[in-house]
């Protein structure tokens, strides 16, 4: 029975260590990057700077990886309309193209896209458009993390 038992645990033990000893912090494997951007884009080239920053990346026109954005894209959807035709449901769709080369080989490209929905009120327009701007820069940082996670698992 005693052994039955130790049998039974042993992997849930061996998991459990596993998942202790790799911990919560994500091992990058790049520390620079060179960024291109198309120009007009300051909202998503903040988010991924700064998500860039906090992952310890430089940016470097030097570096081996070259990160290329592109088809940058903001969707506008309205979705639902209320009964009294005072509110409207509007969806935000943002995505853009990332292609990832290293030392002018292609090593991986991606579509990113973020979703959001933002409930407008007739007799709170203002504070909707400011909701609006603010589900943008969320859905930027958002993907600009999915970027640095999928650059972390394409560079190796």
């Amino acid at each position: 029975m005693k052994r039955r038992l130790l049998l039974a645990t042993l992997p849930f033990a061996l998991a459990a260590c596993g998942f202790h000893l790799k911990g919560a912090q994500q091992a990058n494997h790049v520390h620079s990057i060179h960024l291109e951007l198309p120009s007009g884009n300051d909202e998503l080239a903040d988010a991924i700077r700064a998500t860039l920053r906090q992952q310890d990346i430089a940016e470097s026109a030097e570096a081996a990886v070259r990160v290329t954005i592109s088809d940058i894209d903001h969707q506008r959807v309205r979705t639902t309309t209320g009964s009294t035709g005072d509110t409207q449901e509007i969806e935000l769709f943002d995505s853009f193209r990332a292609t990832i080369s290293e030392n002018g080989e292609t090593r991986g490209s991606q579509t990113f896209t973020a979703r959001s929905n933002v409930l407008y009120r007739s007799n709170a327009y203002l504070g909707s458009r400011a909701e609006e701007a603010e589900a943008h820069q969320q859905l930027a940082r958002d993907n600009a993390g999915k970027l640095i996670r999928y650059l972390n698992a394409t560079i190796r």
